[in-house]
């Protein structure tokens, strides 16, 4: 036995006071009227009958009652687990997987039937919680012995889109076991154990003594399944109308070949045309449809593959809209449009967006020119001056892009700085084989492409002359060379942003116009000053849009909130609110389709189109070992348990399960209303020796 509260026990010395008052003779004063006692003379006198103990069973009754008050509250308990568990109900979390891999055939039906049986399993002191999860987890109600809650908890699930997660569930069920005091803890945990969400639950640890019991709804065997994977699209210009070729990708994750399987192309819920895809074993194939003509709006476009055991991955949804074009003005030297060559090959070559550039010599510069370009680029030459050098300040300002290249012709006066990183100086060659860039900021949106590897070498360009620039305070370095001088600055002005490059963009001071990330790097500087951002095709089931970063959305009034959403299903969603100025805009896109947006207060009521596929990585139906599961969260295999499948219940937890003190109470109660009778008719006996 152990005590809760050990400290309580220095009050047993309370025991001295009932052998303290039975020490005590109490006797009557009799008053005797006696002359003077001046003659008397004082003789001590003992009495043996005062160290004497007379009622001794008084006297055990009162010390037990004492000793029985300071047990209670230093709150008593046995430390046997199974003496304090015995008859012990359970705390059992039913955990039910309704990612949609469990579509898969019957898994589903399987899965809710074993859910129903752990739930019909529940004793008269079991208490229970159904949890639903994918990628998150939904508790219904709490630890309850309700069956009839918990079985409608069960019956209620349907299967979402979201992937396999085991983290978030075990972690749920980890905060209701913690927070029960019910002996045996318990977790049954349906589903086809995806091996994609085992890694999810890797920082999860159940509480000691718990018991997880896999039911896995999965055969290893079942792993057929073919997928549309993505799309591709490619455009070309038919009798000045903008066309669109759809090239399907499809994978065959099974172990058995598919032929002739029908693959369709909608648009706008119709079918346009049909086509048969053979697909080998653990292979991809693609499959191409005929051109159709861009609207001038976004199109909705599905693919949808013959369906199979697992449908929610035999379609792909996406958007085709119409080619953007940025306006590209390039402005040259009188007399050298052969400067721009390679640049204009550069920007003939994009297809999405496309651009649009128009050279004009800078004495032939008007106003017109440059109100019409999204950007400006100064290809080694003079700043234009009067009003469209006004023009240039002003469209750089309100947002608009310039690139400067600071070439042999590209001479600066003093009080056109302004729309300059820095003052240029004059040019500085590089001898031998020349220099290369030996500092680039990947972070940076022009360079981030080539951040990853195979996608570029940015130090394979040799640069022979440049002109070194002086970079002012509020300006950035975005790439230099070996030597340390700059080679590309930049400098934001109001809305717009400016970048210089202090070499030329053709081959007279460099080869970089001759290496394959000319192309690519060319077309990211354009993108990055006009602020182009390339509309969305597709967005994931599960992910939250913000519509003020959306493509597309740009017409939408998001600060009076008057949107209506509708989801796939045609059913209203709601539309959140969020960040420091409140604005709405924020939507949960739960289900696979396209969702559609509109603004009633708009006066054209233009409709913006949302496509949502599912996460294709739960297409992977390959399983895991469920005991592999079992074993990282709880610490144990499986079939490693504590007796009767009980937990180390804590001191606390053992003497709240016992509550000895209260049984403490009542016997010290009884044996102080047995000492009250006792006392009461020795007292009587005493007065009247006769009674």
């Amino acid at each position: 036995m152990a005590f809760l509260a050990p400290l309580f026990l220095a009050a047993l010395a309370a025991l001295a006071a009932p052998v303290l008052l039975h020490m005590i003779q109490r006797q009557r004063t009799e008053v005797v009227e006696f002359p003077s006692l001046m003659f008397v003379r004082k003789i001590p006198f003992r009495s043996l009958r005062r160290q004497r103990i007379r009622h001794w069973l008084l006297l055990l009754l009162r010390c037990a009652a004492l000793a029985l008050i300071v047990a209670a509250f230093a709150r008593p308990f046995f430390r046997s687990t199974a003496l304090a568990v015995a008859g012990g109900g359970r705390e059992v979390v039913v955990l039910l997987d309704r990612s949609w891999s469990m579509a898969y055939g019957d898994r589903w039906d399987r899965a809710r039937a074993a859910a129903r049986g752990a739930v019909q399993d529940l004793g008269p002191d079991d208490r229970a919680t159904v949890v639903r999860f994918d990628s998150g987890a939904e508790a219904g109600a709490r630890s309850t012995n309700d069956r009839a809650s918990l079985l409608a908890a069960v019956n209620e699930a349907e299967i979402g889109a979201a992937t396999t997660r085991f983290g978030p569930p075990l972690q749920l069920a980890q905060g209701i076991l913690e927070d029960s005091d019910l002996p045996r803890l318990e977790v049954v945990l349906v589903s086809d154990f995806q091996r994609t969400g085992i890694d999810s639950a890797a920082n999860t640890l159940l509480p000691p003594g718990t018991v997880l019991t896999p039911v896995a709804v999965a055969d290893e065997a079942e792993t057929q399944n073919v997928s549309v994977v993505g799309v591709s699209v490619q455009r070309d210009t038919f009798a000045g109308a903008e066309r669109a070729a759809v090239t399907a990708r499809l994978a065959n994750r099974g172990s058995e070949p598919v032929e002739r399987m029908r693959v369709a192309l909608e648009l706008n819920g119709f079918e346009l045309e049909a086509l048969p895809a053979a697909v080998e074993p653990a292979s991809v194939a693609s499959v191409t449809f005929a051109p159709f003509t861009i609207d001038d709006a976004a199109m909705p476009v599905s693919v949808r593959a013959q369906a199979d055991a697992l449908p929610h991955d035999d379609v792909f949804h996406f958007l085709v809209s119409p080619g953007d074009v940025v306006s590209v003005l390039v402005v040259v030297s009188p007399g050298a449009p052969e400067s721009s060559l390679y640049l204009e090959r550069a920007l003939a070559i994009g297809t999405s967006p496309s651009f649009a550039p128009v050279v004009r010599s800078v004495d032939e510069l008007t106003v017109e020119d440059v109100e019409a370009a999204s950007v400006v680029v100064l290809n080694d030459v003079a700043p234009p001056s009067g009003e469209p050098g006004a023009a240039l300040t002003r469209l750089v300002a309100g947002g608009g892009g310039l690139l400067v290249v600071l070439g042999e012709n590209a001479r600066w006066p003093g009080g056109d700085l302004e729309l300059l990183p820095g003052a240029a100086g004059e040019p500085a060659d590089r001898d031998g084989r020349g220099g290369v860039l030996g500092f680039v900021d990947y972070t940076h949106p022009v360079f981030e492409l080539f951040g990853t590897p195979r996608s570029g070498d940015l130090t394979t360009p040799r640069f022979f002359r440049y002109r070194p620039l002086d970079v002012r305070a509020d300006a950035a370095v975005l790439a230099r060379y070996d030597n340390g001088d700059v080679a590309l600055a930049e400098r934001l002005l109001g809305e717009g942003r400016v970048l210089v490059w202090t070499s030329t963009l053709d081959s007279f001071w460099n080869d970089f116009a001759l290496k394959p990330i000319y192309l690519p790097l060319v077309h990211r500087a354009v993108e990055y000053l006009a602020s182009y951002r390339p509309p969305t095709s597709w967005l994931t089931a599960g992910q939250v849009l913000d519509l003020a970063q959306y493509p597309g959305a740009d017409g939408l009034d998001l600060a009076d909130g008057n949107l209506v959403v509708r989801d796939p299903t045609d059913d209203r969603v709601p539309v959140g609110s969020g960040g420091r100025d409140g604005r709405s805009g924020f939507i949960d896109l739960v289900e696979p389709g396209f969702y559609e947006i509109r603004d009633i207060d708009a006066e054209d009521a233009s409709v913006v189109r949302v496509a949502v596929n599912v996460d294709l990585a739960e297409s992977n139906l390959a399983v895991a070992d469920p005991q592999e599961l079992v074993a990282a969260v709880t610490g144990r295999a499986a079939g490693d348990r504590t007796v009767a499948g009980q937990r180390e219940l804590r001191p606390e937890d053992l003497e709240r399960r016992q509550t000895m003190w209260w049984y403490l109470l009542i016997g010290a109660m009884g044996f102080l209303a047995t000492e009250t009778v006792l006392s009461n008719r020795l007292s009587r006996r005493a007065l009247d020796p006769d009674a």
